[in-house]
């Protein structure tokens, strides 16, 4: 099939910036040539509506392209069908054999095309059904209304004789009843859009409704069944592993006719009331117009049909598939979906974080509380069911347990232990999985097969099922007395046993521990995965402490990319897109070259701001008012001159300052340095009479309450005040995703540079394994022969310093994001300070649009000045 070229023009719903134009060409010519993209364009570029109209056209011009290529190809083998035809020959037999060739590969692309014009029958009438089939069956399903029925209730009765059937293990078999066969479906080419929040997402599905393609393409938002589920019954187990597993169960179906009849007999009702449903009214409607989360739950309850599996089979007909990053970046979660990247787009929105997330995903940590609830529990479970278990799942069941109590051995304790119990505390120390799985002495089990037996056999569910229904008591050890007396003796001499009385030691838990019981085996089964990644790719960090309890191990993953690689190898085209994606250094390295990509398919695209110039004054600092050299590095974090020059600072600022000034520091507990220290001196009050003081909130639930407040504090200031001012912290609850557009941010001001802590053994290991793996590679020329050809070969060496900018990058990242919370918007305007002298060798690790502005400074007055003039010019050129 011909290359495509981009379009002259893209449609947009309003006339386009040129770096909008630029953007939406890059976009195309990336997806066409199957490219690995890295985009930037800065927040109030437009970047989601660009994704949009560059993306969905090229989808599009591909799908008619495909088409009309095959058209055009059986249109040529018709007519040379016809030459052969008026062709006169004495050699019949060639020329039947050719025509038979010819006519094999006109049918296989007659097949195709065949499909392709079957399949959009099949959205025509989809269109046509979704006004007058959907309306009726909204009627019929407001007759009944399932999640009113209380299936517990309804159940009850039929599982009396059948109460613990469902909590024995599933027997596992190499033979399977399941039928492979596919059908001849056409599959047309999918672009899958992940972000990392539910608010991008239906942010996102909010700028396509208002696209030009709106009506031209089909959408399908795919979410967990924790956001998705109306099973009353099944969603309030709250825990998303739970709930997947009992809605498994509920719609799970025995394969042979066999037991099917058995089923029936024993009259026990496992299915849910919305499955099926009417899931082809619902398919109808998701695919009919766009929709996001809430409008598909909310259709799936009127209807009365699982949302869930309505949308997971919506997605072989949708074209453009709306998901979160987990589901697209973890692999059995993207299985488990039916998620084929294969010939397929991958776009992943607000992708500055990417490697920081396949990490965080990709790790595990536990403490010696989640293995002893485990191994009791498992232990009780056992106990209970072991004469029901077959030979190969008691075997499974056996091995886990000792996999449990070897890890309990290795943090110091045994099986019997209580939480609260005293150890000797070891001091922290890491290891390759390799040395870990030897020390621990699990390395005699296989753990690839025992996980499997875990997933297979829902041995998390039915142990979570079994210890609701005995009460969830957690026997840390059972303390057995045995009847004594003339009775019991004559048992003894008849060989019967003593009747065992178990009394449970109940462990009083703090609520956060008692409410993680349930997913302790989860947890430890989420660890145990990790150690299946290669030796090299993690590390084992062993989290010492006083008691048994408090002890952990963490699994931490070094090398992200080992989670990309099946990403990057079966995608036609990936491409990372952000508001910040400096430093791109990383993505190539860290990323697409560690995975394997080859260096020619990644494509960059970086463009400048839509603000002017003349909207946005950025100014580091390097002394205070009184000349005070202003470094925030860790010695001089408690210098009361660099404190007293900060109230300085701000208490100026705030003169000049409309609107809202968000002050940004280093970590929270600078944050309570710096306020403790304003507060002593005086100066916050004094600052509290110009502008109203707001801080970050400790709890998250909290956030938007404080929000909302400084937002109304802001828009109508009491006067003498001019505004409002919030204390924030790079990194914290307030430096990404929130927008501080228009007045809510005129002012941001950066105090000192968020370096991580170096001491950490975790960042150093990342160093150290970046330093020691990272391999960069270039491109050069070179003479082949004496006729002066040359060739380009391609050299790799190693990035020694590749841990040291790792840990720079960590640090500017941070600052970047909180920039970017002010410039919104083309009209917008903001000044920018950066408190810190270590920020003049950092000018280029900055965004671009930022540096065209950026004033170096060590003369308090003069950015005084300045700053007075910008707001001046602003007031001025805003109330012409």
């Amino acid at each position: 099939m011909t290359a495509m070229e981009p379009p002259v023009e893209f449609a947009f719903p309003f006339p386009a910036y040129q770096i909008q134009k630029d953007f939406m060409k890059e976009l195309y010519m990336c997806l066409e040539n199957g490219d690995l993209g890295i985009f930037e364009s800065p927040t109030g570029t437009g970047k989601s509506l660009s994704i949009i109209c560059g993306a969905v056209k090229w989808l599009l011009d591909h799908e008619d392209h495909k088409k009309n290529d095959l058209i055009v190809k059986i249109a040529a083998l018709d007519t040379k069908l016809r030459e052969m035809d008026e062709k006169q020959t004495t050699d019949w037999f060639s020329i039947q054999t050719d025509q038979l060739k010819i006519r094999n590969e006109k049918q296989l692309l007659q097949n195709q095309l065949d499909l392709i014009l079957k399949n959009e029958e099949k959205m025509s009438k989809i269109k046509q059904k979704i006004v007058g089939d959907a309306k009726k069956v909204f009627h019929k399903s407001k007759a009944v209304r399932p999640d009113s029925i209380d299936l517990d209730s309804n159940n009850r009765e039929d599982e009396k004789d059948h109460d613990d059937d469902d909590l024995i293990l599933e027997d596992l078999s190499d033979d399977s009843d399941e039928s492979d066969e596919e059908t001849d479906q056409y599959q047309n080419t999918k672009i899958y859009y992940c972000s990392r929040t539910h608010t991008q997402l239906s942010q996102f599905i909010g700028e396509l409704k208002q696209s030009p393609y709106s009506s031209n393409v089909r959408l399908v938002p795919l979410a967990s069944r924790m956001s998705y589920c109306i099973n009353k019954n099944v969603k309030r187990l709250k825990h998303s592993n739970l709930i997947n597993e009992k809605c498994l169960q509920l719609q799970r179906k025995k394969s042979t006719a066999k037991d099917e009849k058995s089923l029936k007999k024993s009259k026990v009702t496992t299915s849910c009331p919305f499955l099926p449903g009417n899931q082809e009214a619902l398919k109808t409607q998701i695919l009919g117009a766009i929709k996001d989360v809430e409008d598909v739950s909310r259709i799936a309850q009127e209807l009365n049909t699982c949302a869930y599996y309505s949308s997971r089979n919506s997605v072989e007909d949708g074209q453009v598939i709306i998901l979160p990053y987990n589901s697209i970046l973890h692999k059995s979660t993207r299985l488990s979906l039916g998620i084929n990247l294969k010939g397929n787009v991958l776009i992943i929105d607000e992708a500055h974080n990417l490697l920081d997330a396949i990490e965080r995903m990709h790790s595990a940590e536990i403490t010696g509380r989640n293995l002893l609830h485990s191994i009791n529990q498992l232990t009780q479970y056992q106990n209970r069911f072991e004469s029901r278990f077959s030979p190969m799942n008691l075997l499974s069941i056996n091995q886990l347990s000792f996999c449990l109590k070897k890890l309990i051995h290795f943090l110091g304790g045994t099986s019997k232990s209580n939480p609260q119990d005293k150890i000797a505390e070891k001091s922290s120390r890491l290891y390759t999985l390799e040395e870990f799985e030897t020390a621990a002495e699990i390395d005699t089990i296989n753990l690839f097969k025992l996980i499997d037996f875990v997933k297979n056999s829902k041995l998390c569910f039915k142990l979570q099922k079994y210890m609701d229904k005995a009460g969830n008591v957690v026997m840390i050890h059972n303390n057995k007395t045995h009847k004594s007396g003339l009775k019991d003796f004559l048992n003894t001499l008849q060989g019967k046993q003593s009747e065992v009385v178990e009394i449970p030691l109940i462990v009083k838990d703090d609520k956060k521990s008692a409410e993680s019981q349930s997913s302790s085996l989860m947890a430890v089964i989420n660890f145990l995965e990790c150690l299946k990644n290669n030796c090299s790719d993690g590390r084992v960090f062993l989290l010492p402490a006083s008691t048994i309890g408090q002890a952990g191990l963490k699994f931490v993953l070094l090398n992200p990319a080992a989670h990309f690689i099946d990403i990057v190898t079966d995608a036609r085209a990936v491409v990372l897109a952000g508001g910040t994606m400096e430093p791109i250094s990383e993505f190539k390295d860290q990323l697409f070259a560690s995975a394997g990509a080859d260096p020619k398919r990644i494509r960059t695209f970086t463009c400048g701001h839509v603000v002017s110039k003349d909207n946005i004054l950025a100014t580091v600092l390097t002394r205070g008012p009184s000349g005070t050299d202003l470094e925030f590095n860790y010695q001089n974090r408690d210098n009361k001159k660099i404190l007293d020059e900060v109230g300085r600072i701000l208490s100026n600022l705030c003169n000049i300052a409309p609107g809202g000034m968000v002050v940004f520091l280093p970590s929270y507990k600078y944050e309570i340095t710096v306020h403790e220290h304003l507060e002593a001196s005086g100066i916050l009050k004094k600052l509290s009479m110009k502008k109203r003081i707001f801080r970050e909130p400790k709890l998250t639930s909290e956030v938007e309450k404080t929000l909302e407040d400084y937002t109304k504090s802001v828009n109508n200031p009491q006067h003498p005040r001019n505004g409002s001012l919030l204390f924030s912290v790079i990194g914290g609850k307030l430096s990404e995703g929130l927008n501080f557009s228009d007045n809510l941010g005129r002012c941001i001001v950066v105090i000192g540079m968020p370096y991580p802590n170096i001491k950490s053994p975790e960042l150093q290991e990342k160093i150290k394994f970046l330093n020691e793996n990272m391999v960069r590679n270039s491109f050069h020329e070179i003479s082949t022969d004496s006729s002066h050809s040359r060739a380009v070969i391609q050299i790799f060496f190693q990035a020694p310093n590749a841990g040291s900018l790792f840990y720079e990058n960590l640090c500017m990242k941070a600052v970047n994001q909180c920039i970017g919370r002010a410039i919104r918007h083309i009209n917008d305007y903001a000044a920018v300070v950066l408190l810190d002298k270590r920020y003049t060798h950092k000018s280029n690790s900055l965004p671009t649009w930022l540096q065209n502005s950026l004033v170096i400074t060590d003369s308090f007055p003069n950015t005084i000045r300045n700053m007075a003039k910008f707001f001046a010019d602003r007031k001025k050129s805003n109330s012409v």
